[in-house]
């Protein structure tokens, strides 16, 4: 296998004779990024419409234990999955036509990111935060009206990542296409367990963050200094388990938690999320 460099694009073509075909990666926040996370959804009533859902996404690589590396991309991009997708990441061309077992990306600040199909403004504010991830929204439950802005900082790489129906890895095909999505759950934010597959989404202790212990008063912004000051063993028993993660004690530990299970792959496939 022939590797050439084009920028900072590595892919692997096939020796002669050889089928091959391409891989297209794209990024989607799926309905409840794009619209809204309904109060159906929610354990405690409450609606979640976001404005802004940034996510830095780069070290995209195609790979297997026998043939090696097929294709990988050092860039970063920043994609606000909340506007209308799927948005296409990276296009590789040339890969020869097999299973590719390894598919890995990673969610990491990058002060070098480009704008993907997000604003100047969008990237400034995440190279200025080093942050990863940006999300801005609003959660509303009859009266009560709750506004979050929220910036992470957490460097992770998604490894291993499995579709539901396919297994792990893709398939390139002979002379075609492959469509590979990088699906980011938002509703994790707000789940209220980190190991638990039975997690629920709840959205009440956030607020109540704002009201009790809040820094400034309950003016209707919830922030991470607020969250920071809600230590989980005053919550209700059988909410925010920890699932015996360390130096997870408060809200804005267990929110920081979460963020590293945003990403996964093809819809509700599952990656490998490694800290870094």
């Amino acid at each position: 296998m022939k590797t050439w460099m084009l920028g900072a694009v590595v892919l692997g073509l096939t020796a002669c004779g050889d089928g091959s075909g391409d891989v297209v990666f794209t990024a989607y926040g799926e309905d409840y990024i794009e619209q809204e996370i309904p109060a159906s959804a929610f354990e405690d009533g409450w609606t979640v419409k976001f404005s802004k859902f940034l996510v830095t996404l780069g070290e995209l690589k195609v790979s297997d234990g026998k043939s090696g590396v097929a294709a990988s991309s050092s860039k970063a991009r920043v994609y606000d999955v909340h506007r209308p997708g799927p948005v296409e990441v990276e296009r590789f061309t040339g890969l020869s036509a097999q299973d590719w077992t390894e598919v890995s990306y990673a969610i990491a600040p990058s002060p070098d990111a480009a704008a993907g199909n997000a604003t100047a403004e969008d990237l400034a504010l995440l190279k200025a935060g080093g942050y990863a991830v940006y999300v801005d929204g609003t959660a509303v439950k009859g009266i009560d009206r709750k506004h979050f802005a929220w910036g992470f900082t957490q460097n992770t790489l998604y490894e291993h990542c499995e579709s539901t129906d396919k297994g792990e890895g893709l398939t390139v095909p002979d002379g075609g296409e492959e469509m590979v999505q990088l699906t980011i759950h938002g509703d994790h934010l707000f789940f209220d367990d980190l190991q638990s597959p039975d997690a629920k989404m709840r959205f009440d202790a956030l607020a109540a963050a704002d009201v009790e212990g809040g820094l400034n008063g309950p003016n209707g912004e919830i922030t991470m200094e607020e969250l920071a000051q809600v230590d989980l063993t005053s919550l209700p028993p059988g909410t925010y388990g920890t699932g015996g993660a360390g130096n997870v004690r408060n809200l804005r530990d267990f929110v920081n938690a979460l963020v590293r299970t945003l990403g996964h792959y093809q819809g509700e496939g599952e990656c490998a999320p490694r800290t870094r």
